[in-house]
C-alpha cells in the first residue's frame, strides 16, 4: 500500500518541493524532481536468516541529485551493521541486563510505523528486548530541507527514546554507539579527509564539537565516473554534553556518540542534522553558517583541522 504525500518547503534562500512514498513495511523514499534523494529501509523480515539479517534495523540510504549514485552502504561488505544514516548503542543497561542494538546481537530495532507529516516522517520503533517485545521506544522523526548552496540536501534527525518502564542507560563507545553515516562499500579508502571546528584537533580526545565534516569518493566503474561528497554533521546544543566524535577511519563511517540515561517522564532526546554537497568542500565558513542556521547561534568562524584517515594499529599476535 502506498501513500504519497506532496510536501512544499519554503526557504528564505531556496524553494524546494519533496515527494515523500512510503511503501509500508519496506521503505520510504524522498524525492526532489521526480529524483530519489534518500530512502529509509524500514522492513523487518523474519522469513530467512538472510533476510532477517539484511533487515534488523532501520538506516537511511542517501543519493547524489540525480538520484543514479547512492552515497550510502547497506548490508552486507565489511562492517555489515555499518547502514547509511543509522542510531543505536552497543551497552544498553536496562532491568539489570545489558543489551547491544548497535550490532543487533538477541534482539531488532523494528519499525512500526511511519507517519508523513510536513516536509518530514516520523518512524515509530520499536528496540527489542529479550522477545520481540521492547524495553525501548523511539520515535524517530526525518525532516529534509533545501540548504543554502554548495549543500544540495539538509537531512534533520530528532530522536526521543523512552524506556518501557523504569530507567535505560544507554552508552558503549565512540566506534560503536550514537548516530552514525556509513558512505558506500565503493567508497575510496586513500582519500577519506575530516574536516573539524578548531586547531589542532584531535577527534579520539575533543568533546562536544558543534559539527564535523568528511569529504569522500564514491569510486565508479572506471575512474572518470568517480564522484566525491561532503558530508557536515550538525551536533545540536541541546544534545547531551560530553559528546565524543567518531571521525577518523579510512572507510567513512563517522558521527557523534552521546550517552544517558532516560526513563518515560525524562527520555534520552537527540537532534542532529547532515548536510550533503558534491565535491570537495572545505570551507570553514560555510560549515560553520550550517551550524549557526541549524543551532539559532552566530558564533564566528572558526580555523580548521583537515585530517586524514587513521586505523587502529593491528592486534599482535600472541
Amino acid at each position: 500500500m502506498k501513500h504519497t504525500a506532496l510536501i512544499l518547503l519554503a526557504l528564505s534562500l531556496n524553494a524546494a518541493a519533496f515527494d515523500i512514498t512510503i511503501v509500508e513495511k519496506d521503505h520510504a523514499d524522498v524525492s526532489d524532481g521526480g529524483k530519489v534523494v534518500a530512502r529509509l529501509m524500514t522492513a523487518n523480515d523474519l522469513s530467512t536468516s538472510d533476510r532477517h539479517h539484511e533487515t534488523y534495523k532501520p538506516y537511511l540510504h542517501v543519493f547524489d541529485p540525480s538520484g543514479a549514485t547512492r552515497l550510502t552502504k547497506g548490508h552486507g561488505f565489511s562492517f555489515t551493521h555499518h547502514r547509511g544514516i543509522f542510531l543505536g548503542f552497543s551497552k544498553i543497561s536496562y532491568g539489570g541486563k545489558s543489551y547491544d542494538r548497535w550490532h543487533m546481537k538477541g534482539g531488532d530495532q523494528v519499525v512500526t510505523k511511519v507517519a508523513p507529516g510536513d516536509s518530514s516522517f516520523t518512524a515509530s520503533i520499536n528496540w527489542q528486548g529479550d522477545t520481540t517485545d521492547p524495553f525501548l521506544t523511539e520515535e524517530r522523526r526525518f525532516t529534509f530541507t533545501a540548504p543554502a548552496k554548495p549543500f544540495y540536501l539538509g537531512i534533520d534527525m530528532s530522536s526521543t527514546i523512552k524506556p518501557v518502564s523504569g530507567e535505560a542507560e544507554l552508552s558503549g563507545d565512540p566506534e560503536h554507539a550514537g548516530a552514525q553515516f556509513r558512505p558506500s562499500e565503493l567508497v575510496d579508502t586513500k582519500t577519506t579527509t575530516y574536516i573539524f571546528p578548531g586547531e589542532n584537533i584531535d577527534a579520539h580526545k575533543v568533546k562536544d564539537l558543534p559539527w564535523a565534516a568528511e569529504v569522500f569518493t564514491v569510486k565508479g566503474k572506471e575512474d572518470k565516473d568517480d564522484k566525491t561528497f561532503t558530508v557536515v554533521i550538525l551536533n545540536h546544543p541541546d544534545n547531551p554534553k560530553d559528546t565524543a566524535t567518531s571521525a577518523y577511519r579510512d572507510y567513512g563511517r563517522f558521527g557523534m556518540f552521546p550517552k544517558g540515561k532516560a526513563t518515560a517522564e525524562a527520555p534520552f532526546k537527540l537532534h542532529y542534522q547532515w548536510v550533503i554537497a558534491e565535491g570537495d568542500v572545505r570551507d570553514a565558513a560555510v560549515f560553520q553558517q550550517a551550524w549557526n542556521t541549524f543551532a539559532g547561534k552566530n558564533d564566528p568562524v572558526p580555523a580548521l583541522t583537515i585530517k586524514g584517515s587513521d586505523q587502529p594499529k593491528p592486534k599482535k599476535e600472541k
